[in-house]
């Protein structure tokens, strides 16, 4: 025969559900946050090493990054 659940047995088993969906939708958010922070650390860098390939008149180099920076752009 099947055993009805309590009040405070359902209380909990929502309660826990409700914390897994706040932790899945907290580490969701931070892995957003945390590529979009890469992917700008990543833009800043390729820029400074765009501007030392100009200075350096490096054309294959400055060709390359530039390329790099274009596809980093569009995602």
């Amino acid at each position: 025969m099947e055993r009805k659940k309590s009040y405070q047995e359902l209380l909990k088993e929502y309660t826990m559900t409700q914390m897994q969906d706040d932790t899945r939708s907290t580490t969701m958010q931070t892995e957003v946050f945390l590529n979009s922070l890469l992917q700008k650390r990543r833009e800043e860098q390729l820029r400074t090493d765009i501007d030392k390939a100009l200075d350096e008149k490096d054309r294959d180099t400055f060709l390359k990054l530039s390329d790099e920076l274009n596809r980093l752009l569009e995602k």
